[in-house]
């Protein structure tokens, strides 16, 4: 996917990259996708000829937002340390990034932000859910068909399996956050809800 262009010669300043990503992000949640080029261009504070040697249009700049906001979960290279260790090790360090992302308010206007992409009509929410929470969810999925192939959960079905974890991860105090009405979870409190979700968890699917 060619989300940013490659440029042979001197080595590029990654700096505009992260101003463009960064000012991006911030008029997309805030205003919605119809934000223009010249908008991004003028908050990141480089040349539009600048944005354009970067990014090939606004979409590739969404995806790459989004994409970095899916590292913020896990990275592929942290997903492969991941399944090197024992299931409930590895359930715990993923639950742990994966509240740290969801735990934020930003969360609600990515949900704006997506709903207006498909009041455009477009394939664009899918795809970009695809790239963001979904991607972390299929990492989950991943995590735990690993362990069900190696002895160490018992589980039918592991998006079924994967989607309940989650839930006890998450609850209800989710939408709270999202909505404001409780600030977001303290890091004492993320660990508490990591460790007692895999412990129910454990409880109906370990082997």
């Amino acid at each position: 996917m060619d989300l940013v262009k490659k440029q042979r010669g001197r080595p590029q300043d990654n700096s505009k990259t992260v101003a463009i990503l960064d000012s991006a992000r911030s008029l997309f949640l805030s205003k919605g996708p119809n934000v223009t080029l010249d908008e991004i261009a003028a908050a990141s504070g480089v040349a539009k000829a600048t944005l354009y040697a970067k990014f090939k249009d606004k979409k590739a700049i969404i995806e790459a937002v989004i994409l970095r906001e899916a590292d913020l979960t896990v990275t592929e290279e942290q997903f492969l340390q991941f399944t090197q260790r024992p299931v409930s090790e590895a359930l715990y360090e993923f639950g742990l990034q994966y509240l740290a992302f969801i735990n934020n308010r930003d969360l609600l206007n990515w949900d704006r932000l997506i709903s207006a992409l498909e009041l455009q009509e477009t394939d664009l929410p899918n795809h970009f859910f695809n790239l963001g929470p979904g991607r972390g969810q299929q990492f989950l999925t991943r995590l735990i068909a690993q362990a069900m192939e190696t002895g160490q959960l018992a589980v039918s079905d592991p998006v079924q399996a994967a989607d309940i974890l989650t839930g006890l991860w998450l609850g209800f105090v989710n939408l709270e956050i999202k909505l404001g009405v409780r600030p977001p979870l303290t890091k004492a409190e993320m660990e508490d809800r990591v460790n007692l979700g895999i412990k129910h968890f454990l409880k109906i699917h370990g082997a």
